[in-house]
């Protein structure tokens, strides 16, 4: 009996343990530049056939709370939710208040306790670029922090470069960066995030598709999260996941 309930106390304090402790992930990024080499670019912004092209989204699920917000790149934007001591925000903050990409930062940041779970994503850029014949251009973004805590906690920042005609993009490795974490384990990546794409023909100015984005997602729930509680926390890698897929496709 003594050691049945000693198993039993033990079991509680560990179950206990687990919905007490906070599990964190964050992701920050700086200094977003854009540069071109042997010609020229064009990236609308607030033209009537273009959608907004950034924005952030939060979440938390236990109980659901959500936020989001649209804008132009270059733009301020920011949402979130709070739930007691747990919280998901999401912002995006420019250099000047003008319509310039350069100098945007970007954060995503999920903090989630007692029995919560949470994402939260930060996209930076989500846009068509119209590039010179025989220019190539650059986008890179500075990792400022990026940081997992507990089992069931990610973060990511991404660059992705395609080839599009509005309707399928075209996405190859190379043309790819990202820097990722996932619970527990420290960043050891590169401290600056840079992906380039070339226009590919040697005849016309061409349309890329470019995306930036950021994503953060974290479960207090337990080591073994139930079924609901698994599929919102790989809701919160879908950023990440449906590049990872497309990038093994192509």
């Amino acid at each position: 009996m003594m050691t049945t309930f000693k198993f039993a106390l033990g079991a509680a304090l560990i179950a206990a343990s687990q919905l007490a402790a906070a599990d964190v992930a964050e992701v920050k990024v700086s200094d977003v530049t854009l540069s071109v080499a042997g010609g020229w670019y064009y990236m609308p912004v607030e033209v009537e056939w273009r959608s907004l092209t950034a924005g952030t989204s939060v979440g938390l699920q236990n109980p659901s709370f959500l936020d989001s917000m649209t804008a132009w790149h270059g733009r301020v934007a920011g949402s979130s939710v709070t739930d007691g001591a747990s919280s998901a925000m999401a912002s995006l903050t420019a250099r000047t208040a003008g319509e310039h990409l350069e100098g945007v930062t970007a954060q995503a940041k999920v903090d989630v306790s007692g029995g919560q779970a949470g994402w939260s994503f930060a996209n930076v850029l989500d846009n068509q670029i119209l590039v010179a014949v025989g220019a190539t251009i650059t986008f890179s973004v500075k990792v400022d922090s990026l940081l997992a805590s507990g089992g069931m906690s990610q973060g990511n920042a991404y660059i992705e470069l395609c080839s599009t005609d509005f309707t399928t993009d075209t996405c190859l490795p190379g043309n790819y960066a990202e820097a990722v974490v996932f619970g527990d384990s420290p960043y050891s990546g590169p401290s600056i995030l840079t992906a380039s794409w070339t226009n590919p023909s040697a005849t016309e100015n061409t349309w890329a598709k470019v995306r930036i984005g950021l994503s953060a997602s974290a479960d207090s729930v337990s080591a073994v999260p139930e079924p609901a509680t698994y599929a919102l926390w790989l809701g919160g890698l879908a950023a990440v996941g449906a590049i990872a897929r497309r990038r093994r496709r192509d």
